[in-house]
């Protein structure tokens, strides 16, 4: 099962009730058992998994009765790493997209979750002159990030949560590592700023969602969680991502594009920032 896709219904109440069950039926002659329906009392859920081809077909035909409601499919590809996005209204295909998900080739990323769901640490960086600038997030914190240097002698500088403020810092050097506070805080540089901000709200959008997001946007996740039996902690991976992206390895489940020259940054990242925010705790 190669290709994953969720297809979501949203409308008034009394329709979405009727809409399932034409669909349902379009949709066992189409897929048979390869999706399951994950729906609450705002919106309509499925989920497929499935060898090949989007099953638009039930979707686009059952809405031709229904043209207030507005269907949208989301898929990825996972050999090929593409995903895609398609609008449906009124018995029409109306919107239809297709994207490379892969990184930047200049931006690294990292993944780290144990067994049952808990977010370990994710972080995001891209080059920048003579430093790295980044995003940082574990299950009960984040923050911005600068590391300027090399391996072995290198200065790490982080934000208290996403301030707009480096608060402290760890001097590396070889054979000691050394860390502060920094005050009076030391405002981020608003061009810096600008790009830790676009970082840190691309990467939150694709994996991340928060317990103390409204309810109503969140239900799919909340649901997904009490199925999968994963707590709910402040910052949480998308079930998505848990189940079908990331994958298992000594510590739990992960993904990372860090390669030779650049597996110090995450390294450093878990030393220090990481192991500073377990210690507080």
């Amino acid at each position: 099962m190669n290709l994953t896709a969720t297809g979501t219904v949203k409308g008034a109440p009394e329709q979405l009730c009727e809409y399932r069950g034409q669909v349902r039926l379009l949709l066992e002659e189409e897929v048979a058992d390869s999706y399951r329906e994950l729906h609450t009392e705002a919106q309509l859920e499925y989920e497929f998994r499935l060898r090949g081809g989007i099953p638009f077909p039930p979707f686009v035909e059952a809405s031709q009765a229904f043209p207030e409601l507005t269907i949208e499919v989301r898929w990825t590809e996972s050999t090929e790493g593409r995903t895609g996005g398609a609008i449906i209204q009124n018995g029409v295909l109306r919107e239809q997209a297709l994207h490379s998900h892969a990184p930047s080739v200049n931006t690294l990323q990292e993944v780290r979750a144990e067994a049952d769901g808990r977010l370990r640490l994710a972080l995001v960086c891209e080059r920048r002159g003579e430093a790295w600038l980044g995003y940082a997030i574990s299950a009960d914190q984040h923050a911005f990030f600068r590391i300027a240097g090399s391996e072995g002698d290198c200065e790490l500088s982080a934000s208290d949560g996403l301030e707009a403020e480096w608060a402290e810092r760890w001097s590396v050097k070889p054979g000691r590592t050394e860390y502060y506070e920094i005050a009076p805080r030391e405002p981020i540089a608003q061009e810096a700023l600008r790009k830790l901000d676009r970082i840190a709200d691309a990467f939150a959008r694709e994996w991340i969602w928060f317990e103390e997001s409204p309810p109503e946007e969140t239900a799919i996740e909340r649901r997904r969680f009490e199925d999968y039996g994963y707590p709910v902690r402040a910052a949480n991976l998308r079930s998505e991502k848990l189940r079908r992206v990331l994958r298992p390895d000594a510590d739990g489940l992960a993904l990372g594009s860090f390669g030779g020259d650049t597996r110090w940054i995450a390294e450093l990242l878990r030393r220090c920032w990481l192991t500073s925010g377990d210690a507080e705790r």
